[in-house]
């Protein structure tokens, strides 16, 4: 199912509003059932270029519907995010 602007809206308000020494992604889990969420290093993600850069992470989007996760530009492909810091 692809992500809605108003889903990756409230994902970003959330990482926003996180605490900066904390980990977002049980809150996310818990409040974005059904969506696929990953953490890396932003070291692993060199040469990508995030949907979005935020304060605390860089912001991914991939496409969870195959064997193996892939990047995606285009909410309409996304099913899910990958947090980078």
């Amino acid at each position: 199912m692809p992500l809605m602007i108003e889903q990756i809206d409230t994902v970003t308000a959330l990482l926003v509003s996180a605490d900066p020494t904390g980990h977002p992604l049980a809150t996310l889990r818990q409040r974005m059932a059904g969506i696929s969420f990953s953490r890396c290093d932003r070291a692993d993600m060199s040469g990508e270029t995030p949907y979005r850069r935020l304060p605390s992470c860089d912001l991914y989007l991939v496409d969870t519907t195959g064997h193996c996760w892939r990047l995606v530009s285009d909410p309409i492909e996304a099913s899910g995010f990958i947090l980078a810091n």
